[in-house]
């Protein structure tokens, strides 16, 4: 299945010391805290007609109803390959940290008020994003119960749909960029527990476990290509969508390390539990 089960749980308890900075300095440095607030007012002035339909669109992809749709599906692709364990995990880990989400919120709650465009908006229990999590841990389950062949590509389009729900997330004024990390975090601690989970069962009871070939790895560069033509792809839609609302929120510093910040969690995220997976 995976490298040693020891190793993922490491991997795991590094996902949750990341939980816990990001909630450190959303929350108890007033410099991040602002940066936060600063990131997500550039961000809002993106979600504005044309584009603000099609941005709720995206973020109603992790709605209950989708991420439950996406969980019944990744399981019966489960049994459709036979992986009996992992068609039990699938539903484990993405109900599991979605359960912890909801937890997390009212037992972290601290208001944050924000002027958002001449808005008072206090943001009451929003760490860490219950769609972030949702979205982060289908994105992992597939690439989880995908053949290895195809893991490089699912971790491209996992990627791609976390993050643009984040990004949707923070762009409509829901969520601020820190509750998005935190929910990334928390489904990959979740689904690193899962996959260790899976390593140490498989290797007691290889009959449970289908027989495949190895992994063919995607080259860096190659997937590196992938990202960033993707990525360039849906920067130029939206800047010609709204190009006066586009620069406006290039023009902020802490926008565009929220939008990095986010992106290369999600990515690395996926991408790297792809790299651990070897069947």
């Amino acid at each position: 299945m995976s490298r040693r089960p020891q190793f993922l749980l490491l991997l795991a308890l590094a996902s949750v010391c990341g939980a816990v900075a990001v909630w450190l300095a959303a929350f108890h440095v007033a410099v991040l805290r602002g940066y936060d607030a600063g990131a997500m007012q550039a961000f809002t002035g993106v979600a504005r007609p044309p584009l603000e339909p099609s941005i709720a669109g995206v973020a109603v992809l992790a709605d209950p109803t989708w991420f439950l749709a996406g969980c019944g599906a990744l399981t019966l692709l489960a049994l459709l390959r036979r992986r009996w364990l992992m068609a039990l995990a699938v539903p484990a880990i993405a109900l599991g940290a979605n359960a912890t989400t909801q937890l997390l919120k009212p037992a972290l709650a601290d208001p944050r008020t924000l002027d958002l465009h001449g808005v008072q908006m206090i943001y009451h229990g929003s760490w860490p994003s219950g769609h972030s999590t949702a979205s982060m841990s289908l994105a992992l389950c597939f690439v989880l119960v995908v053949g290895p062949r195809l893991r490089p590509l699912a971790a491209v389009i996992g990627a791609g749909y976390a993050i643009a729900v984040g990004y949707a997330l923070v762009a409509l004024g829901y969520h601020l960029p820190s509750d998005v990390l935190g929910g990334y975090l928390v489904a990959a601690t979740f689904a690193l527990v899962g996959a260790a989970a899976l390593a140490a069962l498989e290797a007691r009871a290889p009959l449970l476990a289908a027989r495949e070939r190895s992994a063919v790895v995607m080259p860096a560069p190659a997937l590196a290509a992938a990202v960033g033509a993707v990525l360039v792809g849906v920067a130029f839609v939206v800047s010609v969508g709204a190009p006066e609302m586009t620069l406006s929120a290039l023009q902020h510093p802490s926008a565009l390390a929220a939008g990095a910040g986010i992106a290369a969690l999600g990515l690395a995220l996926t991408t790297g539990l792809a790299a651990l997976l070897r069947r």
